[in-house]
């Protein structure tokens, strides 16, 4: 019996071992490794059909599953889920390699710090940098892309004034900071930035312009915060900022927003569309489609007004030497015929504040792929913008500036300018047998500026009386960029052998420009008066003289080199190297080193050191510009003259030469946790022969008036010219966190930017005034000092707090701008401006009843914070300015309360 038994388990294990490898061989088996770059990821969760498991202390897992078609999920805390569909056939082994992003991170960088085609978190990058994402943008409530990046980004400054508003990275000028959009060179604005009508930032700058890209067609910003000439040539001294567009297909998305000021004005509209459609080709590879995606934004804004009210006298004139009781008498009198004629002294005299505008942009952009290999992309938009913007207003007393037949009682001008960009990409891009990536790209871009100026007059033309003209055709400037470009890129590890990665990129760039204006109709700019009482041209904005046109053309050419290697896990290397030919500006070669070294999985030391190169534009070389500015409570007319001119050569200033630049900066990178990580860089910029606007030439000076004695019309005179050398030294602090609480997600940024730029060596002076203290220093006096290295906030602090739960959200934000300060007057320091720092508070809910629709509603400043008023009765303009339009990033408009809604189908 016994024996029985025992024969009985022997075949019982028989059959067993044999049914069990029978059905084993049925089924497949998967294994895999979960990373986060080169560190691995434990404990991710791994899950297929009803099956879930951890990674283990390697990042590895197995699974043994029935054959069939599966969808992988990986998820971890704070990392972007993974889902990968495969088929397991019988007796298959399938092996997995995962790479998980950090939810802050976003996204990984491959345009930008290097040529390579490797991609990268933006905390293994050898230099620093951000991506934002539309939602984050959306998320500020701002109507402009300059305003919404200031919000976000601490490093990011922007001004808010008229048609533009110029874009500054640590510190320095809108000229610094390279625009591309989706890697490839954006034009910039015909107009070179001034403070004849209001401040700006980079004063004699050529304007950078974000806000001609419709919001609705970007996808995600990355901004390179460190000089990149050797990489991408000039204007990429400070860094890059990379607007890369969406590219999704089978959705409509559509955004409205609808806000005003709390004082009830500045009513604002902002509407955006995107659709994407695939374009299929049935003999491509699996997953291989072509894509049309088409945007459009339009944006209406009401003027604000925040003046004060005018204390001057506006129909008779005081004389300088004016006894009190004459003061008083012509006074009195002022008074009784402003009574008799019902005249306002607040509107419109002082009505300051943002302007009107209205604009609207259209783009489209595509890829389509000629087989496995070959893709050909594009991208066209058009963007139109009008504004009408502000002037000075000429009081009747002024009788050389108004023609009092047509304006009794003054006028305020009303400039118009009707702004357009135009920009077209095209190109094609594969990869060779040989495994070579190569792209080639043609581009071409425009911004012109029809000016028009409205209720105005031309005082020399007071013979016409009443039938004088009010409104004139001034001009149109115009800039036009043709880039053709081609490069190439690739892995040659396998040649090198000793290295994980080698990547080689090089490439060669042609690029043309065209500067050219067009001159305005005869009355906005001649002079009928030869008696030279009245003023000629158009009062306030003088259009452009004929013999002023100018249309020159230049071209450049540039070669480019770049080595990225890591060397191992741990220690990466790029060298990269750029030769550019200016036709009229000579030759210039720039090179950087990049290294990034990980002492371990959460920590990396990260520096660079590079030299730039900056030509001045040729709207900077050939610019001619006449407007307005306030002397002692009465408009002056200012005018800024070319290189060459005949007048700046009067003056002595010397012929524009480029600058030069080196750029030093170090930091790290940590992850102290799974859901926080940090960056800290610092920074160090030099900046030799800097381009600026010069002080102000004013007739008031004798040795200036019998210089200009041919020029009655023109009041004060300023110049483009070298005149300084600077160091900007900063560093830049990021901290982001994420966490998941009882299903809900709260996410953490703290973000600053503390900066700060001096002067160094010589300042540029003339030999052609008299040397005594009138005349030091007057290419660059103590105000244009003061706004380079004052104007813009030391110090920027960004803390915001996003709670997100089912289907509602909250978002706090807090920003803190730091101190600036103006110089008025460069002979009197009575006159300067101090403005406190300000801590401006947003906060917006969110909720999506359905899966289609977000509503979100938010308030600006809720606190309704403004800026210092202006404390100098001086610079108040005789009670006009209540608040200063320089050295105010933020604007002074208040609160602003805003509801969007967001729909996607």
């Amino acid at each position: 019996m016994l024996l029985l038994l025992k024969i009985a388990r022997h075949l019982y294990f028989i059959f067993f071992a044999f049914c069990s490898t029978a059905c084993f061989a049925q089924d497949g088996f998967i294994k895999g490794i979960v990373k986060d770059g080169e560190a691995v990821l434990q404990s991710a969760t791994i899950s297929i059909a009803n099956k879930t498991i951890l990674t283990n202390s390697n990042g590895e897992f197995s699974i043994s599953l029935k054959p069939g078609a599966y969808i992988i999920l990986i998820t971890h805390v704070s990392y972007k889920r993974i889902e990968q569909s495969f088929t397991l056939n019988a007796g298959e082994t399938k092996s997995f390699k995962f790479n998980m992003v950090r939810e802050e991170q976003m996204d990984e960088v491959r345009v930008l710090g290097s040529r390579s085609f490797i991609q990268r978190s933006n905390l293994n990058t050898a230099v620093p940098v951000d991506l934002i994402l539309s939602n984050q943008l959306k998320q500020t409530g701002q109507l402009s892309l300059m305003q919404m990046m200031s919000f976000v980004a601490p490093s990011f400054n922007t001004s808010r004034q008229n048609l533009f508003e110029p874009a500054t990275l640590r510190g320095l000028g809108p000229d610094h900071l390279l625009i591309l959009l989706s890697g490839t060179r954006y034009h910039n604005s015909a107009y070179v930035n001034n403070d004849a009508i209001r401040g700006t930032l980079g004063v004699g700058a050529v304007a950078n312009d974000l806000s001609s890209i419709p919001y609705s067609a970007i996808e995600k910003i990355e901004i390179l915060r460190d000089g990149a000439s050797a990489q991408f040539g000039s204007d990429a001294i400070a860094g890059v900022m990379n607007i890369i567009l969406k590219e999704t297909t089978g959705k409509t998305s559509m955004n409205l927003q609808l806000g005003q000021q709390y004082k009830g004005d500045g009513e604002s509209i902002v509407f955006g569309i995107n659709r994407g459609i695939k374009l299929n080709k049935k003999s491509l590879p699996a997953g291989r489609q072509g894509v049309m995606n088409f945007s459009g934004d339009f944006r209406y804004r009401m003027p604000t007004h925040r003046g004060g009210e005018y204390l001057g006298t506006v129909y008779y004139n005081i004389p300088a030497n004016a006894s009190a009781r004459v003061r008083d008498s012509i006074t009195a009198l002022d008074n009784s015929k402003i009574a008799e004629r019902g005249f306002s002294r607040k509107t419109p005299v002082s009505n300051d504040g943002n302007i009107k505008l209205s604009g609207f942009g259209i783009l489209m952009n595509g890829t389509y792929p000629v087989n496995g290999k070959v893709e050909l992309f594009w991208t066209g938009s058009i963007n139109y913008r009008y504004v009408v913007n502000r002037g000075a207003y000429r009081f009747p007393k002024t009788i050389s500036q108004v023609n009092t037949d047509l304006y009794p009682d003054g006028f305020k001008i009303k400039p118009v300018i009707n702004s357009r960009d135009i920009s077209a990409i095209a190109g094609v891009k594969g990869k060779t047998n040989n495994a070579w990536n190569w792209e080639w790209s043609s581009t071409y871009g425009e911004n012109s500026n029809t000016q028009i100026v409205r209720n105005t007059n031309n005082a020399s033309q007071y013979f016409l009386g009443a039938n004088a003209p009010t409104e004139f055709y001034n001009g149109t400037p115009a800039f036009r960029q043709q880039i053709n470009y081609i490069s190439f890129a690739k892995d040659i590890k396998e040649q090198i052998g000793t290295v994980k990665t080698f990547n080689i990129g090089f490439g060669a760039e042609y690029r043309f420009e065209n500067y050219h204006t067009s001159a305005g109709e005869e009355a906005s700019w001649k002079d009928y008066d030869s008696s030279g009482i009245r003023i000629g041209g158009g009062a306030g904005w003088e259009g452009i003289n004929p013999k002023d046109v100018v249309n020159e053309k230049r071209q450049v050419a540039g070669l480019y080199v770049d080595l990225e290697t890591d060397i191992n896990e741990n220690f990466l290397i790029d060298v990269a190297g750029r030769y550019e030919n200016y036709g009229d500006f000579g030759s210039n070669l720039a090179g950087k080193m990049a290294m990034r070294y990980k002492f371990s999985s959460g920590v990396s030391l990260r520096g660079s050191l590079s030299n730039g190169y900056h030509a001045p534009a040729l709207q900077q070389i050939y610019l001619t510009e006449t407007g307005s500015r306030w002397r002692s409570g009465l408009p002056v007319t200012t005018g800024i003259f070319p290189n060459n001119s005949v007048i700046t050569k009067a003056f002595g200033v010397r012929p524009l030469q480029p600058e030069k630049a080196i750029n030093a900066s170090a930091g790290f990178t940590s992850t102290i946790s799974p859901h926080l990580n940090i960056t800290v860089d610092g920074y160090w910029i030099q900046i030799k022969n800097r381009i600026v606007l010069s002080g102000i030439f004013d007739k008031t000076n004798p040795d200036v008036n019998a210089i200009l004695i041919n020029r009655p019309d023109i009041d004060q005179v300023r110049f483009i010219t070298n005149a300084i050398n600077t160091r900007t030294r900063g560093i830049d602090i990021v901290m982001n966190g994420n966490w998941k609480i009882n299903k809900a997600n709260l996410g953490l940024i703290l973000a600053a930017n503390f900066t700060r730029t001096i002067l160094f060596g010589p300042i540029q002076t003339t030999d052609k005034l008299a040397a005594n203290s009138s005349n030091e220093n007057i290419l660059f006096n103590r105000e244009e000092r003061e706004r380079i290295e004052h104007s813009q906030p030391a110090s920027k602090i960004i803390l915001s707090a996003n709670y997100k739960k089912g289907k509602a959200g909250v978002l706090i934000r807090s920003t803190r701008f730091g101190e600036t300060s103006i110089v008025q007057n460069s002979a009197n320091t009575s006159q300067d401006e101090f403005f406190s720092a300000k801590i401006f508070t947003d906060i917006n809910f969110n909720y999506s009843p359905k899966t289609w629709l977000t509503i979100t509603a938010g308030i600006n400043n809720m606190f309704d914070v403004y800026p210092d008023p202006v404390k100098n009765s001086i610079n108040q303009n005789q009670g006009i300015l209540i608040y200063s339009n320089q050295a105010t990033p933020y604007g002074y408009n208040g609160g602003y309360y805003f509801l969007n809604m967001a729909f996607s189908f």
